[in-house]
C-alpha cells in the first residue's frame, strides 16, 4: 500500500463550498482519519463537532452473468441494498480495508481485492457543509461464503437494470451504479 500523503483539497464551487454528489479527486491513500480530526473540536456553542463520516459501498459484479449482488434491507421489507458500511474511526481504517471488511461482514463475500474505485462522492448538508465522503468500489472476482456475521440478510443477484431501480431512493448507490463498468456496456 502506498504511503499516506497529504489530503488533496476537495473541489469547490465559486463560494468555496464543496458541491454535494460530485465525484471527488481524493487520493486513495488519503486517510479518512484526517477528516475526522474535527471530532474533538468544538463549535461556537461549546458542543463537540461531529467529524466527517467516511462510508464505503461496494458493487459486486458476477463476471459471467453481469449481475449485481444486492442484500435485503434491514429497515425496509422487500427493499434491496448494495453492501455498505462505515470506516472504523477508532482504528483509522482506510476505505479499501473497510470495503473488504464490509464485504465479509455484511455480504458474506470473500475476495482477493477490489477491482477499482468507482468514485468518491461528497455529501453536504443544507448549509453546504460536508457531512460525509462515500467511497464506492467495484469487485468482480469473488466467492460467496456459506456463513458470515450478518447472515440474517438475504443475498440476491439482480440485473444491472434492476439494481438501478432498487437504488433509485439511494442517491450514492445509484450514482455509483451509473458510473460502474456495467454502465459502459
Amino acid at each position: 500500500m502506498a504511503a499516506a500523503t497529504a489530503p488533496a483539497p476537495a473541489p469547490t464551487d465559486l463560494y468555496g463550498k464543496v458541491p454535494a454528489l460530485q465525484p471527488s479527486t481524493f487520493d486513495t491513500a488519503q486517510s479518512p482519519a484526517s477528516s475526522n480530526s474535527s471530532v474533538t473540536d468544538k463549535d461556537s456553542t461549546g458542543k463537540k463537532k461531529k467529524g466527517i463520516r467516511q462510508a464505503v459501498g461496494i458493487i459486486v459484479i458476477d463476471p459471467a452473468t453481469k449481475k449485481v449482488l444486492m442484500l435485503s434491507s434491514r429497515k425496509q421489507e422487500g427493499a434491496l441494498r448494495l453492501p455498505r458500511g462505515q470506516c472504523n474511526r477508532d482504528t483509522q481504517e482506510q476505505p479499501e480495508a473497510a470495503a473488504l471488511r464490509v464485504l465479509h461482514e455484511e455480504a458474506g463475500v470473500s475476495t482477493n481485492g477490489l477491482n477499482c474505485r468507482v468514485g468518491t462522492y461528497t455529501e453536504a448538508n443544507k448549509k453546504g457543509n460536508i457531512i460525509a465522503h462515500h467511497w464506492m468500489y467495484e469487485v468482480h472476482a469473488s466467492t460467496l461464503m456459506d456463513t458470515w456475521p450478518a447472515s440474517d440478510r438475504q443475498r440476491f443477484w439482480v440485473s444491472y437494470k434492476d439494481a438501478l431501480l432498487a437504488t433509485a431512493d439511494r442517491r450514492m448507490a445509484h450514482l455509483a451504479l451509473t458510473n460502474c463498468s456495467l454502465a459502459h456496456n
